[in-house]
């Protein structure tokens, strides 16, 4: 029974630490290759080590509060249910793919989030020039660049894993 507690609160513990990483990157002003790598690495290794559900709430809660915070304008309102769907979108995706080939979880991920939010800024929703722009092809670099992060993180840590149970 303990072993079950201690595994869910190290698993809490891990996906609040990666919420607060990417609650950082959304104050401090990085700029969106910097800041949406950031997140999105986030949403990977989540994904990784705290499992699908976390990651999804982790995706859900970026967005939101990045406008509840001021940190978006009042103009990208009508998007975040959809950046947050296609946050919950890349998580899944790499999820469900990771036991396969990590690198092409990734790869697949991203596209799918980049083709979600590129369909719904130019055929669905209406918003400014510069949101549809930062939802657009960015999306893709961005979500890219994290998940290749991301991976080396998790590939330096289960090295160190391995080594330090020998």
């Amino acid at each position: 029974m303990n072993e079950v507690i201690s595994k869910k609160t190290n698993t809490l513990t891990r996906a609040a630490i990666l919420l607060a990483v990417a609650l950082v990157f959304q104050f401090v002003k990085f700029g969106q290759l910097i800041t949406g790598s950031g997140i999105n690495a986030v949403l990977i290794l989540a994904a990784h080590f705290c499992g699908l559900t976390w990651a999804a709430a982790i995706g859900a809660i970026t967005p939101f509060m990045a406008f509840i915070l001021g940190v978006q304008p009042p103009a990208i309102v009508p998007a975040i249910p959809f950046i947050m769907a296609a946050n919950i979108l890349y998580a899944a995706v790499y999820s469900i793919l990771k036991n396969k080939n990590t690198i092409l979880a990734v790869a697949f991920a991203s596209v799918l989030k980049f083709g979600l939010l590129y369909t719904v800024v130019n055929y669905f929703i209406d918003v400014k020039p510069p949101i549809q722009v930062a939802l657009s092809f960015p999306q893709l670099v961005t979500a890219l660049i994290g998940g290749a992060a991301a991976i080396i993180i998790i590939n330096v840590l289960s090295r160190y894993n391995k080594s330090k149970n020998k």
